[in-house]
């Protein structure tokens, strides 16, 4: 005889929720609360590490392609970016 336990099955809609007590349940806000400070450097790191790889895109383009509006528009959101960065990152 074979014992199914539907809460251990992948993408089950009908299984059981676990219980998660007061302890626990307090842990994970205090561990999610904490994990935003970390996600405003690394918004910050992911930022810094677009605007150099848009950066070298730019600079390794033809001459004869570097004259497209969309070319324009990328300069003008890479200049804003930088701006914004160093403005973030000065004491």
């Amino acid at each position: 005889m074979i014992f199914r336990r539907p809460e251990l099955e992948k993408d089950n809609p009908i299984a059981p929720q676990p219980y998660i007590g007061p302890r626990r349940r307090l842990a994970m806000a205090r561990a999610a609360a904490s994990g935003e400070l970390s996600e405003v450097s690394d918004m910050r790191d992911t930022l810094q590490t677009l605007t150099k790889a848009a950066s070298r895109f730019v600079n390794s383009l033809p001459k004869a392609r570097k004259t497209d509006t969309e070319l324009k528009a990328l300069r003008d959101a890479l200049a804003q970016a930088e701006q914004v960065l160093s403005v973030k990152t000065a004491p």
